[in-house]
């Protein structure tokens, strides 16, 4: 018996084509170009855990058919394409956000469809699982930990009421929040003095997020930076804020020095 990681992007990202894990879900068949790399190598009695590129695990399965290719793929798709059947789902009632376990995994591949894993793996991404719904990150209820809020209302607001939890004041009234910094820059979320008071611009994503928002992020730091911060003396950094990221963005992110915060709506 083999451990895959079978990959897909959220409900509805194909309508309700083959590829869609609406799709996928409904039908029992997992849906795959036949030119998948490792397709070759899934066999009946196989364990998949499923995941979401962008936010994470969220179920298992067993592989039950051997592969069917679609005979009308070509027609479909302009590929040849086709399907694993599985049985057995057992879909969470929490997502495991993948960064939350990518650094204990023996592979660290994240852009392809079918990963495989170690039984190592599945092991530690079960316990994960049940560590970070123990802690009550996978519901509203539980209490705040690790600076990962609870949000109950609409997230700049909590994001204002918590800022003490990270060490952050609202900068001065002096300073516009939500500054509109003007054509090709943008409009900031929050900008903030850390306890040294030294800038901090705080860029608020409601969805999961991705390397772009580091780009953004980057412009109004620069803007605080000359327009604000240099008259004054005081440095300037970022922070994210979002309810999941994926691994382009905590690459990015880390290279530029901008912290990435988790937050939990609810």
């Amino acid at each position: 018996m083999n451990f895959w990681c079978l990959c897909n992007h959220h409900e509805g990202k194909y309508g309700d084509s083959d590829w869609d894990t609406n799709t996928i879900l409904a039908n029992k068949h997992y849906y795959l170009r036949q030119q998948e790399r490792n397709r070759k190598h899934i066999k009946v009695g196989d364990r998949v855990l499923f995941r979401e590129y962008g936010t994470g695990f969220w179920g298992t399965c067993e592989i039950s058919s051997e592969w069917t290719p679609d005979e009308n793929a070509l027609h479909k798709h302009e590929e040849e394409a086709g399907w694993f059947s599985f049985r057995g789902v057992k879909q969470w009632d929490t997502v495991l956000p993948y960064e939350t376990i990518y650094s204990e995994l023996s592979n660290k591949d994240h852009r392809s469809r079918i990963i495989r894993l170690s039984e190592k793996d599945w092991d530690a991404i079960h316990i994960a699982f049940r560590v970070y719904k123990n802690l009550g990150y996978g519901s509203v209820h539980g209490s705040v930990r690790d600076s990962l809020f609870i949000l109950e209302s609409g997230l700049e607001e909590a994001v204002k009421a918590n800022l003490s939890q990270i060490g952050l004041t609202l900068a001065n009234k002096s300073i516009q929040q939500q500054f509109n910094m003007g054509v090709g820059v943008g409009r900031s979320d929050l900008i903030c003095n850390d306890k040294n008071g030294n800038y901090v611009v705080l860029e608020l994503k409601a969805f999961n997020s991705s390397d772009v928002v580091v780009g953004q992020l980057l412009r109004y730091m620069g803007f605080v930076r000359e327009n604000i911060a240099a008259g004054e003396g005081k440095d300037v950094s970022g922070m994210i804020l979002t309810p999941s990221f994926d691994e382009q963005l905590r690459l990015a992110a880390n290279e530029a020095k901008i912290r990435v915060l988790r937050v939990r709506i609810g």
